[in-house]
């Protein structure tokens, strides 16, 4: 076994592998500090939400839960919602068109980005990547970006804007996006993987189909002799985990390319949509549970998506579907599917215990866009949930409706700040909100 000195963390090695553990009392019951570490992400939908059914009714703990929100009741107790947030930044402010490219790149940015088609691109430093900086030293990867939808690099895409724009949300400077993972084998052995000879031998092992766990196997075996029965059922739960994604990412690997014809579907195919959003949720889940990664960003499709989600009977695209007229019924089945799933994410975390808790309690989750009503091309009163409980700074249960064009990057300042920053301004922001 493999004890990182900074962060505490215990890593299995075997033949081209490293797996990190999930917090273990028994063997952090020797530390003072044995607290476990805050973990952060951001959730992204494209196209706004139709906001008559997503705002809720009443307000603080006494709300209702609206038809796309319902969902998320069984994690109640583990949410808050918040409204009036709005994105001054994602608005034209001069400019024409462009509202999708911008819903994308100010969603974690804040910034009025740069209208161009070419390489002059031009945003600034998104909150994930300012938390990076303070969180990511320890963990395997400071932080980790996943999409569902291919991305193009070069190009205008919406009104003169760049593609880029449209497919990151994650910015590491003002000039250079994060880029997204969109394939789950490739996610999976970043988390696992190696590099160097020691990679090649964990890349055979991917093509034999072996899972990474079979190369700790003897370091497993011995951890399971130093630690408490209760940690034992931990660790049995956690590899049982482990093997269960590789499993759908081997089954997803093997199955032949799908044609599909014409020129209104995605790229990336349609009927797979739900198995590869879950399966990244789940490699979501995973890399906080072993401290890959304490920050993690994904868009669930890019910001101007014209996907079909057939698998809703829905035979139009999703962007496409904004933009004509009595299809609310339509766009509201989307709607609430992308609330489903989130809802989902946050009752894996919740089943995961940790602590003297679960995972979800360690993190703070924030699920949302930089678009209101896809219909309206608007940036007020945004859609936005919050989940987890940031190591007890949140409590839960509640609808917070801020001040009328309440900058989401308040929002921003907060996570920043109970992630441990000294951060008090942050794009358009004029302040910290108050969620506790």
């Amino acid at each position: 076994m493999n004890r990182h000195s900074t962060s505490r963390r215990i890593f299995l090695r075997g033949l081209g592998a490293l797996v990190g553990l999930p917090f273990l009392e028994s063997l952090h019951a020797a530390t003072a500090a044995a607290k476990p570490p805050l973990r952060f992400g951001w959730i992204f939908f494209p196209n706004g939400m139709v906001r008559d059914s997503w705002t809720p009714q009443g307000e603080g703990r006494d709300f209702q839960f609206n038809q796309t929100n319902a969902p998320l009741a069984p994690v109640r107790d583990h949410v808050t919602l918040i409204g009036n947030l709005a994105h001054d930044k994602a608005r034209q402010n001069g400019d024409t068109g462009g509202d999708h490219a911008r819903n994308g790149a100010t969603y974690l940015t804040a910034v009025q980005v740069k209208k161009t088609g070419g390489k002059d691109i031009h945003a600034g430093i998104s909150i994930d990547q300012v938390i990076a900086k303070q969180l990511g030293q320890p963990t395997r990867l400071p932080s980790l970006e996943l999409g569902t939808e291919p991305s193009r690099k070069e190009g205008r895409c919406d009104s003169g804007y760049s593609c880029i724009y449209m497919s990151n949300i994650s910015w590491r400077s003002a000039t250079q996006p994060s880029g997204i993972e969109i394939n789950p084998r490739r996610a999976f052995d970043r988390l696992f993987g190696a590099s160097g000879s020691e990679g090649e031998r964990l890349r055979a092992r991917s093509a034999a189909r072996q899972s990474v766990l079979d190369f700790v196997a003897d370091d497993a075996k011995r951890l399971q002799r130093q630690v408490s029965g209760s940690d034992r059922r931990k660790l049995d739960e956690y590899f049982e985990s482990v093997r269960a994604v590789e499993k759908q990412i081997d089954q997803m690997a093997s199955l032949p390319p799908i044609e599909v014809p014409g020129t209104s579907r995605p790229e990336a195919d349609p009927a797979d949509t739900v198995k590869r959003i879950r399966l990244m949720y789940d490699l979501m889940a995973l890399a906080y549970q072993t401290d890959a990664t304490r920050v993690i960003t994904f868009m669930t499709a890019n910001a101007q998506t014209n996907r079909v989600y057939d698998h809703l009977g829905i035979t139009s695209g999703h962007h496409q579907l904004t933009h004509s007229t009595g299809q609310d019924a339509e766009i509201q089945k989307i709607d609430r599917f992308m609330t489903e799933e989130f809802a989902r994410f946050v009752g894996k975390l919740q089943s995961i215990p940790e602590g003297d808790g679960t995972l979800l309690d360690n993190c703070l989750i924030t699920f949302g866009s930089a678009m209101g009503d896809g219909r309206k091309h608007d940036h007020g009163d945004l859609p936005c949930v919050v989940a987890g409980h940031a190591g007890g700074a949140l409590t839960g249960g509640r609808y917070l409706r801020m001040k009328d064009e309440t900058p989401m990057a308040n929002l921003f300042v907060t996570t920043a700040q109970l992630a441990g920053t000294k951060l008090d301004r942050f794009g358009d922001s004029t302040g910290a909100l108050t969620l506790g």
